[in-house]
């Protein structure tokens, strides 16, 4: 029995009943805005391809399933691209392993996780599998719709969109997550929901969620700069880089209608007052591009953002 989020649970039968009826392609492309459950999604139907039975979803019973559940069925590969490049050797070892006839049950399996951390190398590699692929195997690929991967992998996969859900249904799901209401507090970062248990998960929630008071209170002259930027290392500048750029981000919408999240009202008005929007727009790109240069130099970060934040 599936746990999947609610808006997930579509795409999850569709792709049960291609498989139930064996039309299901050999490849399967799961897409969508980033942080939506693609990767939770996939996991699913992964669990249906290594059952041994024949229905759509999973039995729970048989013994894939079980190895399933202790994460050690010898037929199924995993790579994930969420911590940095895949490159080619990965998809080749990968492709080598499953070129065998299952050892247990009916298929093998291939997960590429955030697979647009493929280099063109791997990218040509895992198409030379699609191509050519081997008995009773199935790959299934996860991507962000912002990073396309090569068109012509993209042909070759049966492309499963999911759907971006309504702050109505990202609320509710949340109130049944721990600590979940606590995440509801930073829609203003996002309104992604497994971005937001991304960041619960890694010990986050707390920098961003003081955030807005911090950046409020430099604004109010109530607090420094070094105030602000009291905590901040090579770490976790990118986290604080990602905030301060939400907020901009934010307030730049508002100033052309959208709706602002409660906790940025305060700061909205004191920078559109004080800068305007055309310049808070200069700032924003100037993030961004003090972002991209701390992962390409040894700059120091508290210098760099210390001084970004006097231009506020």
């Amino acid at each position: 029995m599936t746990t999947l989020a609610p808006w997930l649970t579509h795409s999850l039968q569709q792709v049960q009943r291609l498989k139930h009826t064996g039309k299901l392609s050999h490849a399967l492309l799961i897409t969508g805005a980033d942080g939506v459950g693609q990767e939770p999604l996939a996991r699913e139907m992964v669990k249906d391809l290594m059952c041994e039975e024949t229905q759509g979803p999973a039995c729970d019973h048989c013994h894939s399933c079980q190895l399933m559940k202790g994460e050690s069925h010898p037929d199924f590969r995993m790579l994930d691209g969420e911590s940095g490049t895949i490159k080619v050797d990965q998809i080749r070892l990968l492709v080598k392993q499953i070129s065998q006839k299952p050892q247990v049950g009916r298929n093998k399996v291939v997960l590429i996780t955030h697979a647009q951390a493929m280099n063109i190398n791997a990218a040509n590699a895992v198409l030379k599998a699609l191509e050519e692929p081997a008995d009773r195997t199935y790959f299934v690929l996860t991507s962000s719709q912002s990073s396309p991967l090569l068109p012509t992998i993209r042909s070759r996969c049966l492309l499963v969109n999911v759907p971006t859900p309504t702050m109505h249904e990202v609320t509710a799901w949340l109130q049944t997550q721990q600590n979940g209401e606590r995440l509801s507090n930073l829609f203003w970062l996002t309104t992604q929901p497994f971005r937001l248990l991304l960041l619960q998960q890694q010990g986050k929630t707390e920098l961003y969620a003081e955030l807005p008071e911090k950046v409020n209170a430099l604004l109010q002259q109530s607090a420094s700069v070094s105030d602000l930027v009291k905590g901040v290392d090579s770490k976790n500048i990118e986290d604080y880089c990602n905030g301060l750029g939400a907020i901009l981000h934010q307030c730049i919408c508002h100033s052309t209608g959208a709706q602002l999240d409660k906790a940025l009202d305060g700061i909205y008005h004191t920078l559109i007052a004080r800068q305007g929007i055309e310049s808070l727009m200069l700032r924003y790109q100037s993030l961004q591009k003090l972002k991209s240069d701390l992962q390409k130099t040894n700059l120091n970060p508290i210098m760099q953002l210390t001084h970004e934040l006097n231009q506020w």
